[in-house]
């Protein structure tokens, strides 16, 4: 006799195209960008109703608070690339490109700060989401 109680598990195998098109919206709404639903119809996603992308934020939002016990780390990973990244372009960059104000540097760095955070929020969360990522017990 089969236990009705007994929870199905699901197949696991290539994801459909909606399931593709939820994990990008899903992405791009944990990276906590702005505009995030207009990037997504850019990344190929359809347009969804207020309510719909109301309820996409709230989920995105639980996501994100899996893993806020992290952002102190991913702030520092970003901070450290975006600062090895910019002092590497300055070091060799032509010399046409020497007189940059310091300026123009600092906001290339901040830009890349955010950039690294975003993404790192985002791939982690959606990591997390999919099971293939655990979240420690004591962090949960």
């Amino acid at each position: 006799m089969r236990n009705v109680f007994k929870k199905k598990k699901k197949k696991k195998g290539v994801p459909s195209l909606a399931e593709m098109t939820a994990r990008v919206r899903g992405f791009i709404l944990d990276s906590q960008i702005q505009d995030a639903h207009e990037l997504s119809i850019l990344l190929g996603c359809s347009p969804i109703s207020d309510d719909v992308a109301q309820m996409e934020e709230e989920q995105s939002d639980k996501r994100v608070e899996k893993i806020s016990y992290l952002v102190p780390v991913i702030f520092g990973y970003a901070h450290m690339l975006s600062e090895a990244a910019t002092e590497f372009q300055k070091l060799n960059a032509p010399e046409s490109l020497k007189d940059i104000p310091k300026e123009a540097w600092i906001e290339t760095r901040r830009q890349l700060e955010q950039i690294n955070i975003s993404v790192l929020v985002g791939a982690i969360s959606q990591l997390v989401d999919m099971e293939l990522l655990a979240i420690p017990k004591k962090n949960k």
